[in-house]
């Protein structure tokens, strides 16, 4: 492994070079693949910027992608999924084909949410994102927090997406865009959060006022004096919730002193 040493050494001294990494000099056997490979993707997940992409373009360059996308064709399940993680940690656009394609035709399980998560990362564009969302939510046994967790892998803006999530009549899609808003709460926006309030579906509602919360807590506080005053308790007696409110009338009483 002397060689590998002295490789490794070389890509960390040409990090900042214009040019492209050389692959090995020499043949790698399996063994070797795998130890090159496990290296390069510990680098990606560690850097940013300029110096992943070069490592991303090196995985490309050795072949490595190539090798998993056609993995991703076995007729062995646990083939496809080992696959499925790799060209997700090497951000392979052109899996996300094929990622889409496994994650329509499997069954709900565990190693559904590794595919998805691959194509977030591998994401080129915000239909990838939109297309693997929907596909997570048809089931509709997906936990909201992992799929927003799942979303957050990728490098794109998915705050138009999350507008379309919030806008939309699909109550597992509006609970996902309230969960995973981050941008500022915009008057047209906040109108939105607000229409929740009075949503038929308990968590929507618990979520649109956690989401109040953030971003005008003195707005939110009216919203549940006046759920409490509905008898709304579901949302009411949501321990966050009652944190957030607790928290939120004692600085009041503070200020006003």
């Amino acid at each position: 492994m002397g060689q590998f040493q002295d490789y490794f050494t070389y890509i960390q001294s040409h990090m900042d070079s214009p040019e492209r990494l050389n692959p090995p000099y020499w043949q790698l056997n399996r063994l070797e693949l795998r130890v090159l490979q496990q290296k390069l993707i510990e680098w990606i997940e560690s850097l940013t910027g300029s110096h992943q992409k070069k490592i991303i373009a090196l995985c490309e360059d050795t072949g490595l992608v190539n090798q998993n996308i056609q993995r991703l064709y076995s007729r062995f399940h646990w083939i496809r999924i080992d696959a499925a993680y790799h060209v997700g940690a090497m951000r392979s656009g052109e899996a996300v084909p094929r990622l889409l394609q496994l994650l329509h035709t499997k069954k709900l399980d565990p190693t559904h949410f590794i595919i998805a998560r691959s194509i977030s990362k591998c994401a080129r564009n915000l239909d990838d994102v939109r297309n693997m969302l929907l596909l997570l939510v048809k089931h509709r046994k997906s936990n909201c927090y992992l799929v927003v967790d799942i979303m957050k892998e990728t490098e794109l803006d998915c705050t138009p997406l999350l507008l379309e999530c919030l806008r939309s009549t699909d109550k597992d899609l509006i609970k996902i865009a309230l969960i995973g808003w981050t941008a500022p709460l915009t008057a047209e926006i906040a109108d939105l959060v607000y229409r929740q309030i009075v949503s038929e579906d308990r968590e929507v509602r618990i979520q649109a006022v956690k989401l109040l919360f953030k971003y005008d807590p003195v707005v939110a506080a009216e919203v549940i004096e006046s759920l409490m005053k509905a008898n709304d308790t579901e949302v009411c007696q949501d321990a966050e919730i009652v944190e957030m409110y607790t928290v939120n009338k004692k600085n009041r009483y503070v200020h006003a002193v």
